[in-house]
């Protein structure tokens, strides 16, 4: 009952239809399991069949409709065979394993958006946090029904369904740049682990766009034998991609732009040198002021002690004068 819980498919109250439904989707879950001794059933299994029973149920021709249970279980078993691994804890660290696909991830997007990747480590905000969730559902849980729909519509139809996840995924970090720049540990894991309404149709065209684009400076960087920086200058992005290469809207600078640029940036680190130079200068003075006056009152009183012996020897000879003159008085 937990799985789509707020779907008016599986509350069906009419011949306890809603119920009836979770029941399929148990049973598909169960014979996979019994069939399947190396993988056991894993949280996410759930939301994968789920999505897949409600298409195949509310298909158009009726006939089909009613075999909805026996072509979820094919489908999810044909899909199982490619992502499986994902759910197998010794394979966790392997390329298809789930710590490997999240290595893989991540490592794409510090290639295209670096400074998001680090601000995110500054944060303490590891991959895991929010990209198990991602990968083991297939983003079912990240988007309402329809737009889960759409978005797999083009992953089944993609013939690296790994690949098509990987740059998916990077292109949603990517869309929430700004906000994930400007916020601190909470915000950024509120904001990875419930991913904000967006327009599925762009991220499919920016991720896309973004994996052309890759592909296209590679080839030219092996094939042509020239450097990253000019094939990002002789390659023009597509509009629709939002970083690559650390570059907004992955365009290449001019070599004049680098080095106005770089003007700026050192004319901006110059003036914080200077600024903490000026902020170090007052403190230096303020310190020196402060031995001066503290050398000037030692100094006042040493000389006020200094002359105070001398006044009263000179008093002290003045009085012996005096008691010899009057004895020779006498």
């Amino acid at each position: 009952t937990r799985t789509h819980p707020d779907l008016t498919f599986f509350l069906e109250p009419e011949d306890n239809l809603g119920q009836r439904r979770y029941a399929a989707v148990e049973r598909v879950l169960f014979v996979w399991a019994k069939l399947n001794k190396g993988v056991r059933y894993v949280q996410g299994m759930n939301e994968i069949v789920a999505t897949l029973y409600f298409v195949l149920a509310n298909d158009s021709n009726e006939e089909w409709a009613c075999e909805a249970e026996a072509d979820t279980y094919f489908l999810f078993n044909t899909l199982m065979v490619e992502m499986r691994d994902i759910f197998v804890p010794d394979l966790d660290h392997a390329d298809t394993g789930i710590q490997g696909r999240i290595s893989n991830m991540i490592a794409l997007l510090s290639l295209h958006d670096p400074e998001v990747r680090c601000h995110l480590d500054d944060c303490g905000i590891d991959g895991s946090f929010y990209s198990i969730r991602w990968l083991t559902t297939l983003l079912s849980r990240e988007f309402i029904l329809p737009d889960t729909i759409r978005l797999w519509d083009s992953m089944f139809a993609s013939t690296h369904k790994d690949n098509f996840m990987r740059y998916v995924c990077v292109t949603m970090v990517m869309l929430m740049r700004e906000e994930l720049l400007r916020s601190d540990f909470g915000t950024c894991l509120r904001l990875l682990q419930a991913f904000p309404p967006t327009d599925v149709d762009r991220l499919l065209e920016a991720s896309r766009a973004l994996w052309i684009y890759e592909s296209q400076i590679t080839l030219a960087c092996h094939k042509g034998g020239i450097s990253l920086q000019q094939a990002l200058q002789t390659i023009a992005p597509p509009a629709t991609i939002i970083m690559a290469y650390g570059l907004q809207g992955g365009i290449a600078l001019s070599r004049e732009e680098r080095m106005r640029q770089k003007g700026k940036e050192s004319i901006a680190a110059a003036k914080e040198a200077a600024s903490g130079a000026k902020n170090s200068a007052k403190g230096l003075f303020g310190s020196a002021r402060q031995a001066w006056g503290e050398w000037r009152g030692g100094g006042s009183r040493s000389r006020h002690e200094a002359r105070t012996p001398t006044s009263t020897s000179d008093n002290s000879g003045e009085q012996d004068r005096y008691r010899r003159s009057k004895t020779t008085d006498f």
